[in-house]
């Protein structure tokens, strides 16, 4: 990316964050659960169903070039699976998008951003102009599966599933069936799960996507390099969904006091939040007469 084109990516990330910032959203759902704490798991068209869940999903659409029905085998399939995993699970502990249902809205925020970041570019990078039209859908794809799967290693390594029969969950089992609590892993090893989501990428993205990608060799290297979180080797797809990744947690800490303030109290977006309003009221003091 040349100084012209990040200084401009730069630009929009730090647009959209403050914009968002003074746009007050509504909150996620209230999360269905019990007195032992345990969560009902719900079907992936409940969780996409939600209207911010929705305009994100209509957001990648008009990022593509695919109609409806292609759109719906290619993503929404993806997405509906990637529902069913993460369920009402967070994206961290303390972190970003740490309130329940932040894994799930982080994944469609990511893939949003990976894709207008995608834009950017024309690829394969170098590649003749009838070349790079011809797999320009292929490499958008990739771009949203990548960005897609990013954090999906945390729900095998970062945190642990109880089940309310007293069972360990795994992703590799497939959706959660009944009723679940979770909690994080002491002592975690915070750069395992990058190359964790190559344990479970295959349950979400369809066999026929990934049949079809595979044809496509540089693709195909950069993919398989970006599902097991070595982004370093991963190149131009491993540059979009690093800077998607940022996009999102920025837009999320800065971005969202409604939801920031649903976050665990030792979450950084909580204290950020909880530290801007105090300034304010206490501005506010000092302007009374």
């Amino acid at each position: 990316m040349s100084p012209i084109e990040q200084k401009a990516h730069h630009d929009f990330i730090m647009g959209a964050s403050m914009l968002s910032f003074f746009q007050r959203r509504k909150t996620s759902p209230a999360t269905p659960s019990n007195a032992a704490g345990f969560t009902k798991p719900e079907s992936a068209d409940a969780l996409l169903s939600t209207p911010r869940r929705r305009q994100l999903i209509e957001n990648i659409w008009q990022r593509t070039s695919l109609p409806r029905t292609q759109f719906d085998t290619l993503y929404v399939q993806a997405f509906k699976s990637y529902a069913a995993l993460v369920q009402h699970l967070p994206a961290s502990e303390n972190h970003h998008h740490a309130y329940h249902g932040g894994m799930l809205d982080h994944g469609l925020e990511i893939v949003a951003y990976a894709l207008k970041i995608r834009q950017m570019y024309l690829l394969p990078i170098g590649a003749p102009p009838e070349s790079q039209a011809a797999q320009s859908e292929a490499w958008s794809a990739a771009s949203a599966y990548g960005a897609l799967v990013h954090d999906l290693g945390k729900i095998a390594v970062d945190v642990k599933v109880e089940l309310a029969d007293g069972t360990t969950w795994h992703p590799w089992h497939g959706p959660l069936d009944q009723p679940y609590r979770f909690k994080y892993v002491e002592g975690r090893d915070y750069r395992l799960h990058g190359a964790a989501s190559s344990l479970i990428y295959a349950n979400v993205i369809p066999a026929k996507a990934l049949d079809w990608l595979s044809g496509f060799p540089e693709l195909w290297t950069q993919l398989v390099f970006a599902f097991a979180g070595q982004y370093e080797h991963a190149d131009i797809l491993g540059e979009i969904v690093s800077q998607a990744d940022q996009a999102s947690v920025a837009q999320e800490l800065g971005g969202n006091p409604g939801r920031a303030m649903s976050a665990p109290k030792q979450s950084i977006q909580r204290q950020l939040a909880e530290g801007l309003r105090m300034l304010i009221s206490e501005k506010f003091k000092l302007n009374q007469p």
